[in-house]
């Protein structure tokens, strides 16, 4: 004769029925909101910034980047989430795919836009630093305000890149007369760096990298110098007891 259940094992086996069913429509859930299109994505504007934060938070930049082209869909003139979106990128080393963001956001963002002349920067320096495209970015470098520190700051990486380093650190110094904000200042000392290295000034290619781990919170900045830093030391940062993202 077959055993016959008892009701403690039928109701043991009723709560692993609807747990099962509820994690599987959990998955479910998760599942269709990460693959839907942006245009069809029914997350409103402030839930899917913050889903992707907290997928940066996570150091999930990959589901985060994917999340900010719905992002940049639901609100296509706003340059600081172009901005988020092509960092995000650049983390990752998409840096093909940050340029392609940087270029819509040019095309989509008004140049009154508080963040234009950032984005215009963000764009010529992936041209120039990841994409050997020197070119667009001397092109570039003609369309951001005269005197302003995002074209003194790509002059500057310009004549690095001719290995004019004494002009090159003439514009950064300017450039950092006007700083305003602590990843302005960290992008300018991560750019000296690379310059008192081409100096072979150890001195002050290191100080001024320290002062460029220390204030940058950029995404793709932090990739830069992670990258020159265990270029020219042994050590990774993390082995150094230096903030490592």
């Amino acid at each position: 004769m077959e055993p016959v259940l008892t009701h403690i094992q039928l109701g043991g086996l009723s709560m692993f029925l609807r747990t099962f069913v509820v994690m599987l429509s959990c998955i479910l859930m998760l599942t269709s909101c990460s693959s839907v299109s942006p245009k069809n994505d029914p997350r409103t504007f402030d839930q899917a910034v913050e889903e992707a934060e907290n997928l940066v938070a996570q150091k999930n930049y990959a589901a985060a980047a994917e999340l900010y082209r719905t992002v940049i869909f639901k609100e296509p003139t706003i340059g600081r989430h172009y901005l988020r979106h092509g960092e995000i990128l650049e983390r990752i080393d998409r840096d093909k795919d940050a340029r392609k963001v940087y270029k819509l956001a040019l095309e989509k963002v008004p140049e009154d836009d508080p963040d234009h002349s950032e984005l215009v920067l963000r764009l010529a320096l992936i041209n120039a630093n990841h994409l050997y495209r020197l070119d667009e970015a001397e092109e570039l470098l003609f369309s951001l305000p005269n005197s302003s520190i995002e074209r003194h700051d790509l002059a500057a990486f310009l004549y690095y890149q001719a290995a004019q380093y004494e002009a090159a650190l003439e514009l950064l110094n300017k450039a950092l007369q006007q700083v305003r904000e602590a990843d302005q200042k960290a992008l300018l000392m991560y750019h000296a760096s690379l310059i008192y290295h081409g100096l072979e000034d150890e001195k002050n290619t290191f100080g001024s990298l320290y002062h460029a781990i220390n204030l940058s919170e950029h995404l793709g900045l932090i990739r830069d110098i992670e990258n020159f830093w265990e270029l020219i030391n042994e050590k990774t940062l993390g082995e150094t007891g230096l903030p490592k993202d």
